[in-house]
């Protein structure tokens, strides 16, 4: 998770917040952006909550 209030910095690998998977949607609401490595590419990059859909269990 990144802390979007890091500005330029958020980015940074030591900035970088490890959270449970049960915490990672209570970040989102609070508008961190969550980090990802690709597949294919390997590439880390950030997702906003806006570009992340959540499907719940009922």
């Amino acid at each position: 998770m990144a802390n979007p209030a890091l500005g330029r910095r958020k980015h940074h690998s030591a900035n970088q917040l490890s959270v449970e998977l049960t915490e990672i949607v209570g970040y989102l609401e609070l508008g961190y952006l969550l980090r990802m490595r690709g597949e294919t590419t390997k590439q880390v990059n950030l997702i906003a909550a806006s570009e992340i859909r959540i499907i719940r269990d009922e």
